[in-house]
C-alpha cells in the first residue's frame, strides 16, 4: 500500500493542485471532461483518495517544521545559527514571513484535495471503498484545519470543492473552526466505515480517536482555562472538553499498552509496527527513484555537522541541537537517552546499527549523559582499545570534554582535558551529541538531505498515553491521569512516580554543580513539588523528541511564554515576544498574502501581537 499511495500521488501531483499564493483556494480546471471522467471511475478515484496524504509531506518535509519547534525551550540554534531566526525569538516575526506561507498555503493545498476526494466520492464514484476513502479523507481535512488552528487561531472554513476562483473567504474563530473539525470526525465515527486499526498507512479509528482527543484537548485549554497575558495566573473554568479529551484519548489506546521498546518501536525496519496509529509513508526501491532526494530530512535535524572529510558520518543540518534543558530532562535509568541519541558515534555512523560493536570498533566520539560520573571521564580513552582516539563531550553544563590529536609524524596521541559552556558545545562543529531516533541505516548519505525512508509518525499509542495523563489532570481525575503517565515511564524504564509532587526535575544552573563530580547527582539542582501539567510536559520532551509537537504544546498550556524567558537564549524576557501592540504573540501572523488578496480579511483581522499600534482597537 505504501508504494501505491507514493506513486498514486505523484501522478495526481501532476494533475491537482493549487495555482500559487495569489489564489489561494484556487481549483485546478475543472473544464476537462476525461479527466472528470477518470476521476470517477473505481482506478481514478483510488489515485484521487491518495493525495491528501501525499500532500501532508510539503508540511512535515519541509521548512513547515520550524513551525513546530522553533521558539521552544527544548531546541536551540546550532553552528548554522536558527533555521529561522524570526520564529525562534519572536524578534522581527510578521506576516511577511515565507515559512508561514508556505505552511498557510500547504495545510489548504492539502484540504482542497480532501475536498475534491469527497466532491467524487459524493458524486458516486465507482468502486468498493469509496465510502472507506471519502471518511479518510474527511480526517486528513480536519487534520489539516488543526495544524491551522494551532498556528493561527481562527482561519477561514473551506466546506466545498472549489470550481472558480474565490477570492472571499471569512476568517472564523478558533472555537468554530473546533466545532467544525469535531463534526466532520464526529461524522467518521458515525459512518464506522474505517477499520479499528491499520498498518498500511491509511487511516483508521484509532487515529481518528487520537486526532478528537488533540482537538477536544486544545478546545479545553482554549475554551475553559483564564489566564494572563503572559500565561500566569492559571484556572481551569470548564472541564468539558477535557473530559472528552480523556475519553478519545483512551479509545485511541483501545487498552492496549506498548509491544516494543522504545528504541525497537523507533527502529526503520519496524515501520508501521502496532504501536504507531498514522505516519506519513516513504517507500525505497522505486523503479526510477532517486534515494538521495526523494526521501524526507527528518533524521538530518536535531543534531550538529560532523565533518565531510568523513563521507560515511550521518549528514546533519546543524539545526535543533538538544537545549540544556532538554538534556537534563533524562534521568538515571531511562533507556530513551540511548534510544533518542546517539551516544557513541562510530566512524562510520551508520556501522553502530549494521555492525556488532567490540573493544576494538573505533568510536569517534562520545558523549555521555549528565549524570555520568565525570570525575572519571578521562579513563574513557584507556578503557578499550577502540577508545583510545575517540573525542568525548559530557552532555553537561559546563560540558567536562577530552580532545585527542595524533601526532602525523610519530603517532603520538595527546589528550586535552578542560570544559566548556554547553552552549559553545552546541554550536560547534562535531562537540554536541545528534538525535538517532529517526535514523534510516539503509540510507545514503548526501548533502540534500532527503535521504531517510523511515516513516514520518504523527500518532502512536505512547503519544495517546501523555493527552490522556493532561486530559484527566485538567478533568479532575489526577489519579488516573499519573496512571496513565506511569504506563508511559515504565515502557522507559524510568522510577514509577509515587504521585506529581514526587518528581523531581534536575537543571543546570551554568557552574560545576551542574555535573556530577564524583558525589552523585544529589548534588546537581532540582526542582520538586512542579505543577502537574509541568511534569507531563517534561515526559512529552522526553517520550516525544524531535516529533513535531512542542511549539503547539507550549501555545496550548500556556507556557509558551514562561518556557521560553526561562530556557530559550534567543528571549530574555516576556517584551520580547509583544508586538507593537504590546500584546503577547500566542499565534502566528497571518500571511500577509492572505489578508491582501482575501477579500473577507483586512488587517484588523490580524491576530494580536502582530497589529500596528496605531490601528490597533480601531
Amino acid at each position: 500500500m505504501r508504494n501505491k499511495i507514493l506513486m498514486s500521488a505523484l501522478v495526481m501531483a501532476g494533475c491537482i493542485g493549487l495555482t500559487g499564493c495569489s489564489d489561494f483556494l484556487d481549483a485546478e480546471n475543472k473544464s476537462n471532461v476525461e479527466s472528470e471522467k477518470y476521476f470517477m471511475s473505481e482506478e481514478g478515484f483510488e489515485n484521487l483518495s491518495t493525495t491528501p496524504y501525499f500532500k501532508l509531506r510539503a508540511i512535515y518535509d519541509g521548512d513547515p517544521v520550524n513551525l513546530f519547534i522553533s521558539g521552544t525551550d527544548l531546541y536551540e540554534k546550532g553552528r548554522s545559527n536558527y533555521a529561522d531566526a524570526a520564529l525562534a525569538t519572536y524578534k522581527n516575526l510578521n506576516a511577511e514571513n515565507k515559512t508561514l506561507l508556505n505552511f498557510y498555503k500547504a495545510c489548504y493545498d492539502g484540504i482542497q484535495q480532501c475536498n475534491t476526494v469527497i466532491d467524487y466520492a459524493n458524486k458516486g464514484a465507482a468502486g468498493s471503498n469509496v465510502q472507506k476513502r471519502l471518511n479518510e479523507a474527511k480526517f486528513l481535512k480536519a487534520l489539516y484545519y488543526y495544524l491551522l488552528t494551532q498556528q493561527f487561531g481562527g482561519v477561514p472554513v473551506s466546506d466545498s470543492y472549489i470550481t472558480s476562483v474565490m477570492t472571499s473567504f471569512p476568517r472564523k474563530s478558533q472555537t468554530e473552526v473546533y466545532g467544525y473539525i469535531i463534526n466532520l470526525l464526529k461524522s467518521v465515527e458515525t459512518a464506522n466505515a474505517l477499520p479499528e486499526e491499520d498498518h498500511t498507512g491509511r487511516v483508521s479509528m484509532r487515529a481518528v480517536y487520537n486526532l478528537m482527543a488533540k482537538v477536544y484537548l486544545a478546545w479545553g485549554w482554549d475554551t475553559g482555562t483564564t489566564a494572563n497575558d503572559d500565561g500566569s495566573n492559571l484556572a481551569v473554568t470548564d472541564r468539558t472538553y477535557f473530559g472528552l479529551a480523556a475519553q478519545y484519548a483512551d479509545k485511541a489506546i483501545a487498552g492496549k499498552t506498548p509491544s516494543l521498546s522504545f528504541s525497537d518501536m523507533w527502529d526503520v525496519k519496524n515501520d508501521n509496527n502496532d504501536d504507531i496509529l498514522f505516519a506519513i509513508q516513504y517507500t525505497r526501491g522505486i523503479s526510477g527513484q532517486d534515494e538521495t532526494t526523494t526521501g524526507n530530512k527528518q533524521m538530518a535535524h536535531f543534531g550538529n555537522y560532523y565533518n565531510d572529510d568523513l563521507p560515511e558520518t550521518k549528514y546533519t543540518d546543524s539545526q535543533f541541537p538538544a537545549s540544556e534543558k532538554l538534556i537534563y530532562l533524562f534521568e538515571p535509568g531511562d533507556e530513551r537517552f540511548d534510544g533518542t541519541f546517539m551516544v557513541s558515534q562510530l566512524r562510520s555512523y551508520m556501522s553502530w546499527y549494521t555492525e556488532p560493536v567490540t573493544d576494538k570498533t573505533e568510536i569517534l566520539y562520545y558523549f555521555p549523559a549528565w549524570y555520568t560520573n565525570l570525575s572519571t571521564l578521562d579513563k574513557y580513552n584507556t578503557s578499550a582499545e577502540g577508545h583510545k582516539t575517540t573525542n568525548v563531550y559530557s552532555t553537561s553544563d559546563p560540558c567536562i570534554y577530552i580532545k585527542v590529536s595524533i601526532n602525523k609524524r610519530t603517532g603520538k596521541i595527546t589528550y586535552t582535558k578542560s570544559e566548556q559552556r554547553y552552549s559553545v558545545s552546541r554550536t560547534q562543529t562535531s562537540q554536541t551529541i545528534c538525535v538517532r531516533k529517526f535514523d534510516d541505516y539503509e540510507s545514503k548519505r548526501n548533502t540534500t538531505k532527503g535521504v531517510s525512508f523511515h516513516n514520518i509518525v504523527l500518532a502512536h499509542l505512547t503519544e495517546s498515553y501523555l493527552m490522556a495523563a493532561e486530559a484527566y489532570y485538567m478533568a479532575g481525575d489526577e489519579p488516573l491521569s499519573l496512571q496513565r503517565l506511569n504506563v508511559v515511564r515504565e515502557r522507559a524504564k524510568a522510577e514509577k512516580l509515587t504521585s506529581y509532587a514526587s518528581y523531581k526535575r534536575h537543571y543546570s544552573d551554568g557552574t560545576a554543580n551542574s555535573y556530577n563530580n564524583g558525589s552523585g547527582i544529589g548534588n546537581v539542582p532540582f526542582e520538586t513539588n512542579l505543577d502537574p501539567i509541568d511534569v507531563i510536559l517534561d515526559e512529552r520532551a522526553r517520550e516525544l523528541c524531535g516529533e513535531y509537537y512542542r511549539w503547539m504544546d507550549l501555545r496550548r498550556t500556556k507556557r509558551l511564554v514562561s518556557y521560553n524567558v526561562k530556557h530559550n537564549s534567543g528571549v530574555t524576557s516576556a517584551d520580547d515576544m509583544k508586538g507593537p501592540d504590546g500584546r503577547i504573540r500566542w499565534f502566528r501572523p497571518l500571511p500577509q498574502d492572505v489578508i491582501n488578496l482575501n477579500g473577507a480579511i483586512s488587517e484588523k483581522d490580524q491576530n494580536p501581537g502582530y497589529v500596528a499600534a496605531s490601528t490597533d482597537g480601531e
